[in-house]
């Protein structure tokens, strides 16, 4: 046995007064039990217990060792109690990761429902347009927009967001509304510094047949927020995921078009650390997200 369960069985022979009622209590052998408290006797060299055959007493050291002893398990316990209740109660910080743009848009809408189920819970959102290692930046969990690269994280799939091509009416009355994907390669097309996205936009078009349409345009970004700003003061034509601008589009700032043609659908997917025991606040938060009733918002246009 190890120190604190030697220590907890010289305790319990304390507490009940004899082997035996600690044998009981530990549900081992009043042998056994002996054994253990002559190895901490051995371990510390002192004498705990005087031992006759009709009663056990503390020696002077031993009553000073339980003393100490007994306050130690007990703090032992409460910290089990606590990591338990941690486990099975949700409470504490949630660290969680989001791009910029959907976290800022999406990820707040939903929170005011999710305190009110879970008010012990405090949502640390940190946003980021970038890649993140959760484990190594301390992230309960991130929510990642677009693919992600093969590791041995856990996933869940939020939902399919699915894209389309805006610009502001104002540039659309200098430079017309075009009718197809080719008629993109006469216009000022803002792009995501993504590899391979500044230089095509594909479609799959009314007969279901695939098109990669180059474009060109004097905006790249690596920011969802930069694009649409630029895209409602007028500057070029934006294909975004619908939950960036179904705002913008509902009060006539941003104007849709090639409404017959549909992109790609974009992943959205909570990722986290592998391992069986997820906390309470984590298993919470996962599955207010992937069953919540806030999540078709996320995806509307």
């Amino acid at each position: 046995m190890d120190r604190i369960g030697k220590m907890t069985a010289f305790a319990k022979v304390v507490e009940t007064g004899s082997f035996v009622g600690a044998a009981r209590q530990l549900r081992l052998s009043s042998t056994m039990v002996s054994k253990h408290v002559r190895e901490l006797e051995d371990r510390l060299g002192v004498k705990l217990l005087h031992r006759t055959t009709r009663r056990v007493s503390l020696t002077e050291v031993g009553a000073l060792f339980y003393e100490r002893c007994s306050g130690l398990l007990a703090e032992l316990d409460d910290l089990e109690s606590a990591a338990s209740q941690l486990q099975t109660t949700p409470r504490g910080v949630l660290r969680v990761s989001a791009p910029l743009a959907f976290g800022s848009l999406r990820i707040p809408a939903m929170l005011a429902a999710f305190a009110d189920l879970y008010p012990d819970v405090t949502i640390e959102l940190i946003l980021a347009d970038r890649a993140v290692d959760v484990v190594e930046e301390g992230f309960d969990l991130a929510v990642v927009v677009g693919d992600i690269p093969n590791s041995s994280y856990m996933t869940r799939l939020l939902g399919l967001a699915q894209a389309i091509v805006c610009a502001a009416p104002g540039y659309l009355a200098k430079r017309g509304i075009p009718q197809t994907p080719e008629d993109l390669f006469t216009h000022n097309c803002l792009t995501h510094a993504i590899p391979g996205v500044s230089k095509g936009w594909a479609f799959v078009g009314p007969d279901n047949k695939p098109c990669l349409v180059k474009i060109s345009g004097n905006f790249i970004t690596n920011s969802m927020m930069a694009l649409l700003t630029a895209a409602l003061n007028g500057q070029g034509l934006i294909l975004t995921p619908t939950f960036m601008v179904a705002d913008a589009v509902e009060s006539g700032t941003l104007v849709t078009m090639l409404s017959t043609y549909t992109t790609p659908e974009i992943p959205i997917r909570l990722v986290y650390p592998p391992g069986r025991y997820l906390s309470a606040k984590v298993r919470a938060f996962i599955d207010f997200l992937v069953t919540g009733s806030t999540i078709p918002s996320f995806f509307e246009s």
